[in-house]
């Protein structure tokens, strides 16, 4: 049997030429959660129009449909038949249910905010990775204004961020906040302020734990979505160890994405390394053991041996099967973003 998805429209703007690699990396390593072997994975024209065609060996089964819907790129699936000689597309109904309206991600503009799609896709990966489907908690150690974990929520994970700027982490609370009651669903709201021993660290946390409705709150059908206002290097101070089965973001590679290590630094450095050498530990403590970690980062200032090199020193074992090698894209001219996949032993 053959399926074809037409690409999301937005596609190609985010990755212009590599956008077929990055869609075909994709698919293939959430293909292994489809309950049929899948071949034949690439792009073909059909009546003029650029689809991802595939083929399998069964018909694709709700869950199935399910894992495939969420892809970053998908627009809509059809099921490839042929009728009297002439090629037909039959629409297949996408099997998506969001636990909040993507707008939550879409909503929010300015200047360095990490594309949606992109985030979808690092998600996406990070979850096919590991193996488990329920509970899911996500961290975003460096998470901005909260794309990731808007995307995240709208998934149905549990999702927690930090952010060194206590200015931008009050934006975002009082986005959140607003975004929920608009949007009428159930929530609850705490706050707490945390400090370390000796007054090693302060931290300022936002816990949102909200549902689709009063009668699904009461029936603890529920989601988290929890910012920190602090330094990441001290994660696993502020959870507990093995807390994660996720851990994603889009490291800071340029003047709007400058990295700050220390709540005092005023300097913005464009390379990853001192961040990362800093707070890896912390990350690597607070990730489950079959838990995945996934880093979005520009390789031309850290070149990608260095990168998998840093998370091999922390113990963690990077993945390097040829969908996994196959992400690097270009943001700009002085930006090739690239991913490193990496799961805890």
């Amino acid at each position: 049997m053959i399926y074809a998805i037409l690409y999301h429209p937005g596609h190609n703007r985010v990755y212009f030429e590599t956008s077929v690699q990055l869609s075909v990396s994709e698919f293939r390593i959430a293909a292994r959660r489809l309950s049929t072997v899948c071949s034949g994975i690439g792009q073909q024209k059909i009546r003029g129009i650029d689809y991802l065609t595939f083929e399998t060996g069964g018909e694709l089964g709700p869950e199935d449909l399910k894992i495939i819907s969420g892809l970053s790129f998908v627009y809509a699936l059809f099921k490839v038949e042929h009728f009297n000689g002439e090629l037909y597309l039959r629409p297949l109904a996408r099997e998506c249910v969001n636990f909040v309206d993507e707008s939550m991600s879409a909503i929010l503009k300015y200047s360095g905010k990490t594309n949606e799609i992109f985030t979808r896709m690092l998600l996406n990966i990070a979850y096919h990775t590991q193996d488990r489907r329920e509970n899911i908690r996500v961290l975003d150690p460096i998470a901005g204004k909260g794309t990731t974990l808007y995307e995240a929520l709208m998934k149905g994970f549990n999702a927690y961020g930090i952010e060194i700027s206590e200015t931008v982490v009050n934006e975002s609370y009082h986005f959140v906040k607003r975004f929920l009651e608009t949007a009428r669903y159930k929530y609850e709201h705490s706050a707490l302020r945390l400090s370390g021993p000796g007054k090693s660290f302060t931290a300022a946390r936002h816990t949102f734990v909200t549902a689709k409705t009063k009668e699904a709150f009461k029936g603890k059908e529920t989601r988290t979505i929890e910012l920190i206002a602090g330094n990441a290097k001290y994660a696993d101070q502020y959870y507990r160890k093995n807390y994660f089965d996720l851990i994603a973001g889009d490291l800071p590679y340029g003047v709007q994405h400058g990295n700050v290590t220390k709540e005092k630094q005023t300097s913005l450095t464009r390379n990853p390394t001192e961040l990362l050498r800093t707070c890896l530990p912390a990350w690597v403590g607070v990730l489950k053991p079959g838990g995945v970690l996934a880093l979005a980062w520009n390789a031309n200032v850290l070149p990608r041996d260095k990168m998998e090199r840093l998370l091999e020193e922390n113990g963690l074992a990077v993945k390097k099967e040829e969908a996994y090698l196959r992400l690097a894209h270009r943001v700009d001219q002085s930006i090739l973003r690239d991913v490193a996949v990496a799961r805890k032993q």
